[in-house]
């Protein structure tokens, strides 16, 4: 049974669509269609107060998905909310406004198109996620209402200053939409020469395919690529920012790292400016850019900072490492779990805690460990979950 929610928005079609225009979205009936999809009209929820199957730190529930086109059950950990405003928000920052260098759907010129653009970017893995969103929508549609009428169109926003600049390693492609070269029409296409160079001036990663949506500095336009096959060069200094703003889940701390992720998007978490965990997260936050640079493909994060009382509401042992901010639980995006631990345990010096059984790999800084390049060395400690 679905939690209740806040009187201001009802577990209902009506509280979602409200919820979500207040959030900021362009096409709200979008949200309220994932919502009836992903909840079952509000009467399933995957996590506390979690209507739309957003994975995280939380609560471990069984799940089916699409892995090389068939449907599988996974035990997967699901977010936790307070109530359903918070959970509709959390969607639309993340999904339908522009975030962390990602264009939201609500750039996209209708909400059918918004649906295919949620599926392309690597939202749901079902086939046809968007036709059945497409589908509700219409099917709650009010009478006489157009697709004109309800949406319009949003300006596309100029490109902004340059990040860094990614290098090819290999003769690749830059693309304009997800889908494997050989399907792509000839003006959807580039093809790039090994050690051609490119200035970025925004970068997201799309993890469900090892993909990164990149927007070329000098108005060059928005493509995706392949991540592997490309390099980052960045300037003397480049790296981890000059100051960090806490309060703001898109700050970038690193080149592949927010605040967000970090804080777990619980303002709850957010250190305070006279907390020396700032420092240690930075640090913690630095050695996961080493990892993520070596690695060469997308990682996603289950768990980062823990100030207490929340550690311990969240089932953390006393004393943990990420209360200080100097622990990390990570995960391959694109590649296996057995893989990347047996990588990175003879990298590692610090305490490593065995989670493949969970779905992630514990790092933590004790006794000053950290990454070091290449192998040969090996955890101060090492624990299984």
């Amino acid at each position: 049974m679905a939690s209740k929610s806040s009187a201001a928005f009802p577990n209902t079609w009506e509280g979602v669509t409200a919820a979500a225009k207040a959030a900021g979205a362009k096409y709200p009936e979008l949200v309220a269609a994932q919502w009836a999809l992903e909840s079952g009209w509000g009467k399933s929820t995957s996590g506390r107060h979690n209507y739309f199957g957003l994975k995280g730190e939380g609560t471990d529930q069984a799940t089916t998905e699409y892995v090389d086109g068939k449907l599988v059950t996974i035990t997967a950990e699901f977010q936790d909310f307070p109530d359903l405003e918070a959970c509709v928000s959390y969607l639309v920052t993340r999904w339908y406004r522009d975030w962390q260098g990602y264009k939201g759907v609500n750039g996209a010129a209708d909400r059918e198109l918004a649906a295919k653009q949620l599926v392309k970017e690597g939202y749901a893995t079902d086939p046809s996620y968007a036709e059945k969103l497409i589908k509700l929508m219409a099917e709650k549609a009010p009478k006489g209402q157009s697709q004109s009428q309800s949406q319009a169109s949003k300006p596309q926003p100029k490109s902004g200053p340059v990040l860094f600049k990614i290098k090819a390693n290999q003769d690749t492609w830059l693309k304009k939409e997800l889908e494997q070269v050989a399907n792509l029409e000839d003006d959807q296409k580039v093809a790039v020469a090994w050690g051609k160079e490119y200035a970025v001036s925004a970068y997201t990663e799309v993890p469900a395919n090892g993909h990164a949506k990149v927007e070329l500095a000098g108005g060059a336009g928005t493509w995706y690529v392949f991540e592997s096959h490309w390099q980052r060069e960045m300037s003397a200094g480049q790296g981890l920012p000059t100051s960090v703003d806490w309060s703001d889940f898109g700050c970038q701390v690193t080149p592949n790292l927010t605040v967000g992720e970090i804080l777990q998007w619980d303002k709850r978490r957010t250190p305070s400016s006279t907390s020396a965990n700032r420092a240690r997260l930075l640090r913690t936050a630095a050695e996961f850019q080493k990892i993520r640079e070596a690695w060469g493909t997308p990682m996603g994060v289950t768990s980062f900072y823990r100030p207490e009382p929340i550690n311990s509401q969240v089932g953390g042992v006393p004393g943990s490492k990420h209360v200080s901010g100097e622990a990390m639980d990570v995960y391959p995006s694109t590649r296996s779990l057995e893989e990347f631990y047996q990588w990175i345990r003879r990298r590692w010096t610090g305490g490593l805690g065995d989670g493949r059984n969970r779905g992630f790999i514990h790092l933590d800084t004790r006794g000053g460990g950290g990454f070091v390049p290449g192998a040969g060395v090996g955890p101060c400690a090492e624990w299984l979950y």
